[in-house]
């Protein structure tokens, strides 16, 4: 793209649409910019801007008569007025990652899947490292792709984590390993159907060449019927399956009948993150990391922040932070992770989720003795605690209420953990942000 040449129009002004039309006006493009928000960080996002070249504009509304292309960030839906009036008017949309992608010659391997996206990041970016592999870990954990395009294109592999939001507007992406962890349903309020959610999910593998590698969950259903829609190299990785791939046999893990490691040795032994162990191993082997140096590697992962993580003790309560947890089945596999009696904290942002197995999972563990919901969802939640006949349900106001009352519901020996199973936006401004302040509540109590 010719960018001296073209108009664009960046809208939404958080962190990716900040550094989009940050990165346009480094390449001297003409840029507006667009957010109707006007909280301290928007304001300042503009302010800075605009001293950089940019135009503020107020309104959208004829801004297809003076703009060529709009870059929209994760935050604005693609069904929203503003791109129904830019598509009407056949003018380019795109988001941040397709705009950085046109600037990237680094191999790009990238994770998507509803769960478990940044362990996985997490997982091959310390193995490259340890292989002295240079590479960027970017995208959805933290640091938008196109904030460092100069940085990317002098290391060997950047490491990607891609969310169905930034996807939805991904047209030419193709990695050289792209990843599909799971696929179950989440961010119904955005996409409205189950079936539009994995269709946006399949966005991941669609464009890939034959060159390049399709990581993709045998055991996931969902994930497994997307292969057909590939022209890639597809690796498989199973738990209860020899794969064409990475698997386990025997309580050891395989890649292509090669031995790699025992699974005793792994550093998080829990069966998702054993799933999250054999799709970084498949995207490990397909770059020819070996076998040897990538055992080492999961031998010494220890997890990534707010995903099940010990936070504080106090009065033989230990707290768990799992403010990670976004979604039913996230929850569902923090349950099942339980080994004490526990207080459960549920609850935040309403996404327009199922919760029925939710509280089916809460309904038959011995070990969830309280469920405390809150949030904006907690009405919603509720119901579905009803319907299933879940006992000692509690809907408390405010989150730090919430973190108190399962405290005070807690004895000696009993864990307090926080997995939300929903977003975290009515109260803050990620799941990081409440994670935080969960620990921070916790540390309070001694």
């Amino acid at each position: 793209m010719y960018y001296k040449n073209v108009t664009f129009l960046v809208a939404g002004l958080q962190k990716s649409g900040y550094s989009s039309a940050e990165f346009l006006l480094n390449k001297n493009a003409k840029v507006y910019i667009y957010d109707m928000r006007t909280n301290q960080k928007v304001n300042s996002n503009k302010e800075k801007l605009v001293k950089k070249g940019a135009i503020v504009l107020d309104g959208y509304e004829n801004a297809t008569e003076f703009c060529d292309v709009l870059v929209i960030s994760p935050g604005v839906p693609i069904d929203s007025d503003i791109c129904k009036l830019f598509k009407g008017s056949n003018k380019r949309v795109i988001g941040e990652l397709e705009l950085a992608f046109l600037s990237v010659t680094t191999p790009i391997i990238s994770v998507t899947g509803t769960n478990g996206k940044s362990t996985v990041c997490n997982m091959i970016h310390n193995a490259l490292k340890l292989n002295s592999i240079s590479s960027e870990l970017l995208g959805n954990v933290g640091t938008p792709l196109i904030s460092r395009i100069d940085e990317v294109n002098k290391k060997d592999v950047c490491v990607l984590e891609v969310s169905s939001f930034q996807l939805e507007t991904t047209y030419l992406f193709y990695p050289h390993v792209s990843i599909i962890l799971n696929i179950t349903p989440d961010h119904l309020d955005r996409h409205y159907t189950f079936e539009n959610y994995v269709l946006v999910k399949s966005k991941a593998i669609l464009p890939l060449k034959e060159s390049e590698f399709a990581v993709l969950n045998y055991d996931d259903e969902k994930v497994r019927e997307l292969s057909t829609l590939t022209r890639a190299k597809v690796l498989w990785f199973s738990t209860t399956q020899k794969v064409q791939g990475a698997y386990v046999l025997d309580g050891n893990i395989y890649f292509n009948d090669e031995l790699v490691m025992s699974v005793s040795d792994l550093a998080l032994k829990e069966t998702h993150n054993i799933e999250n162990a054999l799709a970084s191993i498949c995207a490990l082997k397909s770059i020819g990391i070996e076998n040897s140096k990538i055992a080492s590697s999961l031998t010494n992962f220890e997890g990534v922040a707010h995903r099940y993580k010990i936070v504080g003790e106090c009065n033989g309560v230990t707290f768990i932070n799992d403010s990670k947890s976004t979604n039913q089945a996230s929850a569902i596999k923090a349950i099942e992770n339980l080994n004490k009696p526990t207080i459960l904290i549920l609850g935040g942002e309403d996404k327009g989720l199922d919760y029925t197995e939710l509280f089916r999972k809460i309904k038959g563990s011995k070990f969830v003795k309280q469920t405390v919901i809150t949030g904006k969802c907690s009405k919603f939640m509720a119901e579905y605690a009803v319907k299933e006949e879940v006992d000692n349900v509690m809907v408390v106001l405010g989150f730090e209420n919430a973190v108190k009352t399962a405290y005070r519901l807690s004895s000696s020996g009993y864990n307090v953990l926080l997995t939300p199973a929903t977003s975290s936006f009515d109260e803050f401004s990620s799941f990081e942000e409440r994670g935080e302040k969960f620990a921070q509540i916790a540390q309070s109590f001694k």
